[in-house]
């Protein structure tokens, strides 16, 4: 082989490498290239993870809709609940790795089937700080393979194929979007908990280093049980805001510290099923914005942060 025909081999592989790169870039699609909404879709979606401010996921049920709003201190609330870091990280990871695939549909008696409809799809409105106008899509069903979705924008009825992991991020229910960590107590700060199981209640002291009930000292590993559950309570699931507790609260647990203020209240009552409480929580140490919403506690989570005081004082 002469060194012209190599040079001319090497020029086309590098123009080859080139072209893949810029068809991945802009979506991987030869649809993408020479139909106008797929460009704009395209353009649309690139970048649209970055310096998002706001995002609107507005779904076919009541309780589908969501509004995400980035503070200034770059974390992220729900409904003006702190949000689950991992829900937006997932949605982010999801607009950044989307690439617009083939065109699927262009006749709007598809729209229903694909699940772009008007009135039944998922919409989706992201707003970037110092752009312009907000990205809008309508989400729809999954798409032919995995991971992928029908997609289309609002003021057109063609629907395209969008590979990516968007299904899954954005058709969620609005509670999953929450941050279920509900409660977040500095344990080296209690002093003090008062432990109401049934219809018994008694207190743990911290006395110097250690723990007791009464003047015995408590079990370690059942007050460290305790202790870990209210550093960080995670709640199962939430309820609808109209559930309360009222009277049906049976066990509950107090966490005071050195002034005697109140770090954490959790109260807790039983449901039909006996794998799974409903509890409220308040004090310092409770999530922002969580005020009397209701969650739902797993029934070994419940037995550790209200363990029975016979195996509290199980260390005498």
């Amino acid at each position: 082989m002469s060194e012209k025909t190599l040079r001319i081999i090497v020029g086309v592989a590098v123009l080859l490498v080139a072209a893949y790169a810029l068809t991945a870039m802009v979506g991987g699609s030869t649809s993408a290239d020479r139909d106008g909404t797929a460009r704009t879709l395209v353009r649309a979606l690139a970048g649209a993870s970055k310096g998002l401010s706001l995002v609107r996921i507005v779904g076919p049920e009541p309780g589908d809709s969501v509004e995400l709003v980035r503070g200034d201190d770059g974390t992220w609330t729900v409904n003006g609940r702190p949000a689950d870091s991992a829900a937006v990280a997932r949605l982010e990871e999801a607009l950044e790795g989307a690439r617009v695939g083939h065109l699927a549909a262009t006749n709007p008696d598809n729209h229903k089937r694909l699940g772009v409809a008007a009135d039944s799809t998922w919409r989706l409105e992201l707003h970037r700080a110092s752009r312009g106008d907000p990205v809008r899509l309508l989400v729809g069903n999954n798409g032919p393979s995995y991971p992928s979705a029908y997609v289309r924008l609002p003021d057109s009825d063609e629907v395209y194929v969008l590979l990516g992991n968007l299904v899954s991020a954005v058709r969620r229910p609005a509670a999953e979007w929450r941050d279920r960590i509900v409660v977040r107590v500095d344990t080296a700060a209690v002093r003090r908990v008062v432990v109401m199981r049934d219809e018994e209640t008694y207190e743990l002291q911290r006395d110097s280093a250690r723990w007791v009930v009464g003047d015995a000292p408590a079990d370690s590993v059942t007050v460290g049980d305790l202790l870990a559950e209210l550093a960080r309570l995670e709640a199962q699931a939430f309820v609808e805001d109209t559930v309360a507790l009222g009277d049906g609260v049976t066990r509950s647990v107090v966490a005071l510290g050195e002034a005697g203020d109140t770090l954490a209240l959790v109260r807790i009552a039983p449901t039909e099923q006996s794998w799974t409480w409903r509890a409220t929580a308040a004090g310092k140490a409770a999530a922002k914005g969580l005020g009397e919403d209701a969650f739902e506690l797993s029934s070994w989570r419940v037995d550790r942060i209200t363990p029975e005081k016979g195996k509290v004082a199980g260390g005498q």
